[in-house]
């Protein structure tokens, strides 16, 4: 054999060994990638299924904050309305047993906001803390006569379409005293009653009597006046005056300011005498 033939035989052998490895390295890559493709849906598919089962899966939290407002118990109620006339008790007890929110719109004087809060913002805050949220209080000032209020009712001064379940309405007597009498004073008050149970025909309409003045001489009697017109027509009537040092001048000042309007003392005693009615305590 000649070393031609024999150089030939090696350059085969060679050739087919490198076709050999090729091909075993080759297969060993494509099994890889076919792994690799087969395995890849199945983690994403996993991670996906605990990602959405995670979502969907409510934490405790969670459903403590998607929890409906629980009602009010029949005890609470009857606490929450010890201290009401019959007609207020009835119209809150049957808004609360419905599970209905209450829904009171104050009206005062300019007097509401005096004090540092008013009576306005501590009666609310009362009210939020006896109630929680089955209140809602508006509260509006106005420092007018009982004659304008009647020509005001409509339009932007009182949104009626809140379907207010209670209005508590400050006399605006001091704004009332020497403008208007007190007869016609109840006749606004009726007015008044009547546009609001237009909305609500057993919405309840509950008065109480601006402050009280370190002194005066008529005022006191128109107060009296105003008062026994509007419970012998069977208005709800609060008559916080029964809380103030009424008739001794100096003991009035420390309530009041020098412009005769509830200071931060008077403000908290007035809200207080409200607070007591209508939260039974």
């Amino acid at each position: 054999m000649n070393k031609t033939t024999i150089l030939t035989g090696f350059v085969i052998a060679g050739c087919i060994a490198t076709l050999i490895v090729s091909y075993l390295v080759y297969d060993s890559r494509i099994e890889a990638v076919s792994s690799e493709t087969t395995n890849a849906p199945e983690k994403a598919t996993k991670q996906q299924g605990t990602s959405s089962s995670d979502k969907e899966k409510p934490t405790k939290e969670d459903s403590e904050e998607e929890k409906e407002v629980e009602s009010l118990s029949e005890q609470q109620i009857a606490s929450l309305t010890a201290n009401m006339d019959d007609v207020s008790s009835e119209v809150v007890t049957s808004r609360l047993q419905d599970g209905e929110k209450i829904q009171l719109l104050v009206i005062g004087s300019s007097s509401i906001e005096q004090g540092s809060p008013g009576y306005g913002e501590l009666l609310t805050t009362n009210l939020t803390e006896a109630y929680g949220d089955w209140v809602e209080t508006t509260t509006l000032s106005y420092n007018k006569t009982t004659a304008s209020l009647v020509d005001d009712l409509d339009g932007v001064l009182i949104d009626w379409s809140q379907d207010y379940d209670v209005v508590l309405l400050e006399g605006m007597n001091l704004s009332n005293n020497g403008e208007v009498v007190v007869e016609d004073a109840i006749g606004h008050i009726e007015t008044i009653n009547k546009k609001m149970k237009q909305s609500i025909k057993d919405a309840v309409l509950v008065v109480h009597p601006s402050q009280p003045l370190a002194s005066a001489i008529h005022y006191p009697t128109e107060v009296d006046s105003f008062k026994s017109y509007l419970t012998s027509r069977g208005f709800t009537y609060i008559d916080h005056w029964s809380e103030w040092p009424v008739g001794n001048k100096d003991d009035m000042n420390t309530y009041l300011t020098e412009d005769s309007t509830p200071n931060d003392k008077g403000a908290a005693l007035w809200a207080s005498a409200l607070s007591t009615f209508f939260t039974g305590k």
